[in-house]
């Protein structure tokens, strides 16, 4: 018994480590936009949560938002296929095959224009969502779900070194090819200035909650233990990642990307700092001007930030004004379009096929729009009514796992505050772009929020608290 039980949390380890190299090798290949990499990282994920499923069945702390995120998962992807399927009547399908029909003679009718591109696209929802309940099945103690966090967030430090060295020595090449767009921009492993900017906006995130992290068990150390100079090595390599996140967000250049860490970091900065220190029990609590202090100077430090580094960016915000931007010119249309087909959607993946019907020529000839520039809008067009109602459960059950984080841990609070920040970050940004639709970014938070889940939702105990204390291998 007790050898099955070490071989369980052998074999779960193992199997977490797998989980965070498939997410890092989501990534790598240009966020996995082209179909051999997607098909890989698909394949993988599918694979290691079958695997974790049958071994280690529903996660226990979590298994309510487990059982949510799951039937969000059926029912999204449920949806999509029916919207492929060959209508008998002409009542719930799209009034384009009325036209085809007259046309061409066509004889299928369904909700999608494309059902071929829709029932590729299932794959494209599932992906994220497996993602999530795989992190829920494998982070089953705070030890773990940290892992995670520590992994993803040293990943992004290292991407960020990568990205600043290619755009500095190698300005015109996107890892191994010709970089054909953004050339002014840096764009890390992207091929897209503004989902680089969400990614080291959220590495940023992380990093900075590693840095509080290493330099608190360094301060805890005893002085003299062999331990404690590769621990404040280990500090000054964290701070150099953190650094790295920072610069190479700043040269994204992405006016949306960076404004959304601006907003996320009001959130999680001005708390870090007032309470970096307030875990110990042996402090007192500090009297309430110093705090205040802290909270001015915290918000005043990271608008200083944005003011002194943020220069090119918001050089791009005056150069090019909101009613300039095509993106803003185009909302117009896409309205129009899902008024046209609020209720059933007109296929998933089908924007760029359904749009040009309803583009207004004022707003120029040029460029073609194959994405709305708004996730929001764009599920709406795709899949009808059912997505604004899953998009308000999916924010509901993590507002409601948010606040039972900030009601029942203390020790590990901050990463509560990290996973709303950055879900912050990632929602703002979602407005005006489309890297939630990138699937290595999609994969990458996926993975952040099912590790910050399962830290909102464990219980503290002691030896959770004595783990906490000690800095993580990862």
């Amino acid at each position: 018994m007790f050898s099955n039980l070490i071989n369980k949390r052998v074999l779960r380890e193992v199997l977490l480590f797998a989980f965070i190299g498939l997410v890092i090798l989501t990534l790598i290949p240009f966020g996995s936009v082209t179909p051999f990499p997607f098909a890989f990282a698909a394949i993988g994920m599918f694979a290691l949560a079958i695997i974790s499923g049958l071994l280690f069945g529903e996660p226990r702390q979590s298994r309510w938002v487990f059982s949510i995120a799951l039937f969000l998962l059926v029912v999204l992807a449920g949806w999509t296929f029916i919207q492929t399927i060959e209508l008998p009547s002409n009542w719930l399908a799209n009034p384009a095959w009325n036209a085809a029909r007259d046309l061409a003679g066509a004889q299928s009718a369904a909700i999608s224009v494309e059902p071929a591109d829709t029932l590729a696209s299932i794959l494209w929802v599932a992906l994220p969502f497996v993602t999530f309940l795989t992190g829920l099945l494998l982070c089953d103690t705070d030890q773990r779900a940290r892992k995670v966090l520590s992994g993803l967030g040293l990943t992004a430090g290292i991407i960020a070194v990568f990205g600043l060295l290619q755009f500095l020595l190698f300005p015109n090449i996107l890892i191994v090819v010709e970089k054909r767009a953004y050339l002014d921009s840096l764009t890390a492993v992207f091929v897209n200035r503004n989902t680089a900017a969400t990614f080291l906006g959220l590495g940023t995130l992380l990093m900075l909650t590693l840095v509080r992290d290493i330099t608190r068990a360094y301060s805890n150390y005893p002085p003299g233990e062999p331990g404690r100079n590769a621990l404040l090595l280990r500090s000054w390599i964290y701070i150099l990642l953190l650094c790295a996140c920072f610069t190479a967000l700043m040269l994204s250049r992405s006016r949306a990307g960076i404004f959304a860490t601006f907003v996320a970091a009001l959130i999680y900065f001005p708390w870090l700092v007032i309470n970096w220190n307030g875990s110990r029990r042996h402090l007192r609590p500090a009297p309430r001007w110093r705090s205040v202090l802290k909270l001015l100077s915290a918000i005043g430090f990271v608008v200083l930030l944005l003011t002194v580094f943020a220069g090119q960016a918001i050089l791009r915000a005056q150069e090019r004004r909101l009613e300039d931007d095509d993106r803003f010119c185009i909302l117009p249309g896409i309205w129009h379009a899902i008024s046209d087909h609020w209720l059933t959607g007109t296929g998933l993946g089908t924007f760029r096929t359904v749009f040009s019907a309803y583009r207004d020529p004022a707003c120029g000839i040029f460029g073609v729009f194959d994405r709305a520039h708004n996730f929001y809008l764009e599920g709406f067009l795709g899949l009808g009514i059912l997505f604004p109602i899953a998009t308000v459960v999916a924010f509901s059950v993590l507002a409601r796992v948010f606040r039972r984080g900030f009601a029942q841990r203390r020790r590990l609070r901050h990463y509560v505050l990290l996973g709303l920040a950055a879900t912050v970050l990632v929602a703002l940004h979602a407005a005006v772009d489309f890297s939630l639709q990138i699937p290595g970014f999609a994969v990458f938070y996926s993975a952040f929020l099912s590790a910050v889940v399962a830290i909102c939702l464990g219980r503290s105990n002691g030896e959770a608290d004595l783990a906490y204390e000690r800095p993580l291998t990862t």
